[in-house]
């Protein structure tokens, strides 16, 4: 895969939707199902055909692990990816290193995850990414840096479903936390160079770079839905910032940021959706005509975390709440509810997807696929022979062997039925 080189040679493929254009049979999606946003809605065929729903679930723990929910133990040296890719560096060296990454991913999602998602009813997968999949330490690309995100797209696009291209992990990480790659613990804001310290504007050249770069490389094509700026800013100290930063300030920074990334990838690529992430409602993101931006998607994400049985209904208190604010804040612009959990309570579950349905919303659920262990937070559950391993107490082999087993896995019997059927759901018209 990526350890090959360090140099990009890009646009080393034919771009794939033209494959696809000229090979479509069955489901698959070609130009005439390109998404552009018609106000409230997304629309086919570059905004002038059909409302579409974007419906489906999140790649999560692919393309870059977090501890909790994949096989490897969070141990005193090991609590993210930055850590993952540093220590098994140091132990077997830096070849080793990405012969291990390549054995976990090849394992971890195969092209029976892709039947397994179309045959609940699927049209979506928002795929997260860190920077780190497509550039080495230096900051310079792997020579077959997107060959993984080429496959995944091509793949889903085969059997008729979107791919959101989610930045989960920024340069320098956006929010100091574990699903950004890199993990502050208790220094999460200090921890986000991203933003903040003298690492920043490099930090912030790297990500236009790498969004111009994929502007460049999915220009024109139909089975990218849209390009998820940026996963979660701030994030667990959005409200309460420690480096005396206030809501105005924040708002200011982000938005900056969002504006020039929407329009250097507008300098490329005239018609893709570009989705802005909000952390944790409306009132983080702007009224779009403030900037200008227009072919926009609003996203939101949901975790009520209390009650999580919804003995009390904290659960779908909390989802009504959310998409009451959504709706208060009447943006003209499709909304997206990108990461979501209802927990413990399968009829929470049942309840709480038919108000997303009802309301129009595109949703992606977090996530595909997790550890036994992680129960709903997980479509799909890996087996009980897939096992936690402990980076510092195992050799190169074991290592290999437990990540070479991450795509054991089996449906959720609990949740999948249930979900399935808010998948296939007929679409609604948002107003």
């Amino acid at each position: 895969m990526k350890k090959i080189g360090k140099k990009l040679i890009f646009k080393s493929f034919l771009i794939l939707s033209f494959v696809l254009i000229f090979t479509s049979c069955g489901n698959s999606i070609t130009q005439k199902d390109f998404l552009k946003a018609d106000g409230k809605n997304l629309k086919s065929n570059y905004g002038k055909g059909k409302v579409v729903n974007l419906r489906g679930t999140n790649a999560g723990g692919y393309l870059f692990q977090e501890l909790w929910m994949t096989a490897t133990k969070n141990t005193a040296k090991i609590r993210d990816e930055t850590t993952i890719y540093q220590y098994l560096t140091e132990k077997f060296g830096k070849d080793k290193m990405y012969e291990l990454i390549d054995v976990y991913q090849d394992a971890y999602w195969s092209e029976k995850d892709f039947d397994n998602c179309a045959e609940l009813g699927m049209n979506c997968i928002r795929l997260p990414f860190w920077y780190r999949n497509l550039v080495d330490e230096n900051n310079n690309y792997y020579e077959n840096a997107f060959e993984r995100i080429d496959w995944f797209i091509e793949e889903a696009g085969k059997r008729g479903i979107y791919v959101i291209l989610d930045f989960h992990g920024c340069p320098g990480s956006q929010n100091g936390s574990d699903h950004s790659g890199k993990d502050g613990v208790n220094k999460k804001e200090e921890a986000s160079e991203f933003f903040f310290g003298e690492n920043a504007p490099e930090n912030q050249a790297l990500f236009y770079k790498i969004w111009e770069d994929i502007a460049a490389r999915y220009e024109g094509n139909p089975i990218v839905a849209g390009y998820d700026l940026m996963n979660e800013p701030y994030c667990t100290y959005r409200y309460n910032s420690k480096l005396t930063k206030n809501e105005a300030e924040l708002h200011k920074i982000l938005w900056d940021i969002y504006d020039e990334t929407y329009n250097r990838i507008r300098k490329i690529d005239k018609d893709h959706l570009i989705i802005m992430e909000a952390t944790w409602d409306p009132v983080d993101l702007p009224a779009p005509k403030e900037y200008g931006w227009e072919n926009v998607m609003y996203e939101y994400h949901q975790y009520t975390n209390s009650d999580l049985n919804n003995l009390t209904g904290a659960q779908i208190k909390g989802m009504k709440d959310k998409l009451d604010k959504i709706a208060s804040a009447n943006y003209n612009v499709p909304s997206f509810m990108g990461e979501f959990c209802f927990y413990y309570n399968i009829d929470a579950w049942d309840e709480g997807l038919a108000l997303l349905n009802e309301s129009g919303i595109n949703w992606t659920t977090w996530t595909y696929k997790t550890m036994y262990s992680q129960g709903n937070w997980g479509i799909y559950n890996q087996s009980l022979a897939v096992t936690s391993v402990n980076l510092e107490k195992s050799s190169f082999e074991q290592i290999k062997e437990a990540w070479a087993m991450g795509g054991d896995s089996t449906m959720n019997k609990s949740l999948g039925p249930v979900i399935s059927k808010y998948f296939k759901e007929k679409t609604v018209v948002a107003k």
